[in-house]
């Protein structure tokens, strides 16, 4: 009994490893999918397989965060307002799921910031007075939590380049949040090869866009 029990304490490290190299490797394929997807039934492939994976290993808060980023995604794809809204309550409920796995963590903040913008832009003038506080919020308490995530600084510099000038946004506001975001980029170590490591080509993007 005694030498059954010390094989099976010694197996548990071994199987533990291969379950996590698995995920992993499932987790980098899906994402690779999801990067190369510039469609709405591509996104959707991918959503629902980063939600199987979530169902399935139930501790991890990244299949949920990138199930959400993908409805982000298809959400600026479509043109129907009802339609981006059914996208952007499953991207909420999705975030939601990854925030109750891991409360105090920067990427899943940045996240729910990202997802009311998409709210906001549905109809910016009804909108904006009723989100845009508590989206600054998000990116604010990002950057409390991770002072070294490039992403608050990118979609807190896009809020107020979206932002109109007289309520605080513009372009002089926006672009020392831009250039910011690109210094945090290029010391940005991401925890795994899983873990979030996306946005810089927007912000560049972004930078030029201000310049105009």
């Amino acid at each position: 009994m005694k030498k059954l029990l010390t094989l099976i304490l010694y197996c548990i490290p071994a199987f533990v490893a291969a379950q996590d190299s698995i995920f992993t490797e499932i987790m980098k394929k899906t994402i690779s999918t999801m990067d190369t997807s510039s469609t709405k039934y591509g996104l959707h492939y991918s959503a629902n397989t980063f939600e199987r994976i979530g169902n399935t290993i139930k501790s991890e808060w990244l299949p949920f965060y990138y199930c959400a980023y993908c409805y982000v995604k298809i959400n600026y794809m479509v043109k129907d307002d009802d339609e981006k809204d059914l996208y952007i309550d499953k991207a909420t409920d999705l975030i939601f799921i990854a925030e109750q796995i891991d409360p105090n963590n920067s990427e899943i903040f940045v996240m729910k910031g990202f997802i009311l913008q998409a709210r906001m832009k549905v109809d910016p003038m009804t909108r904006g007075f009723k989100y845009n506080s508590d989206c600054l919020s998000m990116f604010q308490k990002a950057k409390e939590l991770d002072p070294e995530n490039p992403r608050s600084y990118l979609w807190h510099g896009v809020n107020l380049l979206n932002t109109p000038k007289f309520f605080g946004g513009g372009k002089d506001e926006a672009l020392p949040l831009l250039k910011k975001s690109i210094e945090k980029f290029d010391s940005f170590k991401p925890k795994s090869d899983i873990h979030p490591n996306w946005g810089r080509p927007y912000a560049e993007e972004m930078i030029a866009k201000c310049s105009k």
